[in-house]
């Protein structure tokens, strides 16, 4: 069967066939400029040599040999150098349960990334707990906008932590010693060494982070890195100081001298998944999705209800003259009921988004060893592929297959 895709060929065919009948014209076009360009330069240097003195030849020609050196020094390194580069970019889901005391992070099935930051959350004194619940409850009204920066710094430290746990995580799988058992097992053999070092040592990069400040329980000790790789944690506080809602700021990053093995930043800012409302039940399926599989068994039997209660209500079409035929007000009051329990209590849940963008980009020089790029590259592009699982489009699709109905979402 023939492919549409190469159409392209038989015009190649063509041109190839009309390029043969003209390799005469071409052989002579080439053999006269060369042959003039030769005559010029001749009769230039005769010209010259009779004209300057000596010592004046010499210079010249020095000068000469000087810029052919320079030249050879800035374009061949250029000329032989490649730029890879790569990009990923990801939404972190970050489900918290607020009440007017507290707050806390909803531990999920099928995605254990969120375990790490329901440990650390707990650990942080109530009192700091307690304030951030203030400043959630006051940034939902979009009354403060102090309360709002708030808010967008504890949720860019939290994602902080989580992607720097992660990392860490990810990278003792490509390089320690589990990674022969694994496909990704040749990433390990690419590297010219191996480094060990202690995750302390990382948190103390980010004092202004409380998360790194104290210990939390699944946090690795040791650190695997390829050698020449030196992770390095951003100060969050400082560059929200100095940006706006659009900006992006840099969370963590990976230096291999002068290349950006991996740099992690996020959008200055922070956003939340629509919720259901007693008026509106069709909306927020997403925050549907995601509360249908706490961990928490008060919470999922309350979302489970509520999801239940709005799809017999959605099943029942609205009478086409009145609203208040027979079971059309019982079916509301259900769900108004079940819609309170969830979302009216003192404990009401609230689910932040995090736009988060993975990149990295090496100059790989062809006359030089390339094996330590190669592999650095390869370190750093399977690493990226593995923190974005953490995207809230990997946990749908786990979700789906699972066999659990998702939302079709378009951003």
């Amino acid at each position: 069967m023939q492919d549409d895709t190469t159409g392209g060929l038989p015009e190649l065919q063509e041109e190839t066939r009309a390029a043969r009948r003209r390799t005469l014209e071409l052989l002579v076009g080439v053999v006269l400029l060369s042959t003039l360009t030769g005559l010029a330069i001749n009769l230039g240097s005769t010209v010259l040599l009779q004209a300057l003195a000596p010592g004046q030849t010499l210079l010249l020609a020095g000068i000469c040999v000087a810029l052919t050196l320079l030249i050879l020094v800035v374009l061949v390194p250029r000329l032989s150098t490649t730029l890879k580069e790569f990009s990923e970019e990801i939404e972190l889901l970050l489900p918290l349960l607020v009440s007017r005391q507290d707050v806390a992070v909803i531990a999920l099935a099928y995605f254990g990334q969120l375990d790490i930051i329901h440990d650390a959350l707990l650990r942080r004194p109530a009192e700091e707990r307690q304030r951030i619940a203030d400043y959630l409850h006051a940034a939902s009204g979009k009354q403060s906008a102090e309360a709002r920066r708030a808010v967008t710094r504890f949720a860019l430290e939290t994602a902080q932590f989580l992607l720097a746990v992660d990392l860490v995580k990810c990278s003792r799988q490509l390089l320690g010693d589990e990674a022969r058992y694994h496909k990704a097992r040749s990433i390990a053999r690419m590297q010219v060494g191996i480094v060990k070092g202690e995750f302390e040592q990382l948190a103390r990069q980010s004092p202004g982070n409380p998360y790194f400040q104290r210990l939390t329980q699944g946090v690795p000790e040791k650190i695997l890195l390829p050698e020449g790789v030196r992770l390095r944690l951003a100060d969050v506080g400082q560059q929200l100081e100095r940006a706006t809602g659009g900006d992006d700021i840099t969370l963590l990053y990976a230096e291999a001298g002068r290349d950006v093995a991996l740099r992690i930043t996020a959008i200055a800012d922070y956003s939340e998944h629509a919720l259901p409302t007693r008026t509106a039940p069709r909306r927020g399926l997403t925050s549907r999705t995601v509360l249908r599989n706490a961990r928490d068994q008060r919470l999922h039997e309350l979302a489970e209800a509520e999801e239940e209660s709005a799809a017999r209500l959605d099943a029942n079409p609205r009478p086409r003259f009145s609203d208040a035929e027979e079971g059309r007000d019982e079916l509301r009051d259900e769900y108004g009921a079940a819609h309170a329990k969830l979302y009216g209590g003192n404990e009401h849940p609230q689910l932040l988004r995090i736009f988060v963008r993975f990149d990295g980009a090496f100059r790989i020089r062809l006359l030089s060893s390339e094996r330590r790029q190669r592999g650095l590259y390869a370190w750093s592009v399977a690493l990226s592929r593995l923190l974005a699982r953490a995207d809230i489009e990997v946990f749908m699709t786990t979700l789906k297959e699972a066999g659990q109905r998702t939302p079709n979402r378009t951003f």
